[in-house]
């Protein structure tokens, strides 16, 4: 069967292959431009869209697969291979070094997309963060939801309140000392925020502490970033966040919650496997896998 590929330049041309990506990324396909930071290849048999690649350029020479997916009865003819090398060669194009790609385990199409991977010579895919369901009810049933209050050293607040010179005590702090994680830092995560739940926890005045989230649906919230002082990690402080984030979204009415956890926090991956798991809608794993591209 023939099928032709092509890169979509703008959405005059990419608007009937919408129904070939999630819904989050489809607004993408209404802004595309040469230039753009969004590069989109598309599969066609008779004029008929079959397939769709889609990939946003990164400011630091990165680029990202956002999805990727084939028609069923046009799978298992080369298209899915020949999507992702044209896109990587889009990408060469224009000077992006690397591609990654993050995608959830032991779901009905990864077997699928790890074996397209394989025929492109990506490497193996490596786990990365456990994902994390549930409703406000289920979790205000976990033990540990009814502890005690904080000492009367501790304050939490919401994150909006942050002052300017509490902003610039932390970027000085972590320019010396670097206690904060780099994937923790609450300044990256502050666009969009959710001001209904997004805290922050302050001991004897000074901020050692938040939570920053977003909402990514009418009844859901996600718990992006949290994150509390090395040297208080150990007595639980980032316990008492949750449970005010929790207090606060059921406030609200908003019934759903989702976060992630980094593989590398070992400390809040045993916490969430040992107290939250059982209160959990879904507990879930992503991979990644990362690809550099090879100028000729």
């Amino acid at each position: 069967m023939l099928y032709t590929i092509a890169r979509l330049q703008n959405f005059g041309c990419a608007f009937l292959y919408s129904a070939l990506t999630y819904p989050l990324y489809r607004s993408r396909l209404q802004s595309l431009t040469i230039e753009g930071n969004t590069i989109a290849i598309g599969a066609s048999v008779s004029d008929k869209p079959v397939g769709l690649a889609l990939a946003e350029i990164l400011g630091d020479g990165s680029a990202k697969l956002l999805s990727i997916f084939v028609e069923s009865n046009y799978r298992r003819l080369g298209i899915g291979t020949a999507l992702v090398n044209t896109l990587e060669e889009e990408l060469i194009l224009r000077y992006c070094r690397s591609i990654e790609i993050i995608y959830i385990a032991d779901q009905s199409t990864t077997l699928a997309l790890e074996c397209l991977l394989k025929k492109c010579n990506w490497p193996s895919a490596k786990p990365r963060m456990l994902l994390c369901k549930t409703t406000t009810d289920d979790m205000t049933n976990a033990p540990w939801m009814k502890l005690s209050r904080l000492p009367a050293s501790y304050e939490i607040f919401p994150w909006v309140e942050i002052t300017p010179q509490e902003r610039l005590a932390l970027k000085k702090q972590q320019e010396e000392k670097q206690w904060m994680a780099s994937d923790a830092i609450p300044f990256d995560y502050e666009q969009d925020l959710e001001p209904i739940n997004s805290i922050g926890l302050r001991y004897k005045g000074e901020v050692v502490g938040w939570l920053i989230t977003h909402r990514t649906a009418p009844d859901t919230i996600r718990y992006t970033c949290s994150y509390v002082r090395p040297d208080i990690q150990k007595m639980g402080r980032i316990i008492p966040l949750y449970i005010r984030a929790t207090q606060l979204q059921m406030e609200a009415g908003i019934s759903k919650g989702t976060w992630t956890v980094s593989l590398m926090h070992t400390s809040m991956i045993a916490f969430v496997k040992k107290h939250m798991e059982p209160y959990l809608i879904s507990l879930e794993q992503s991979m990644e896998s990362s690809k550099l591209l090879r100028y000729s």
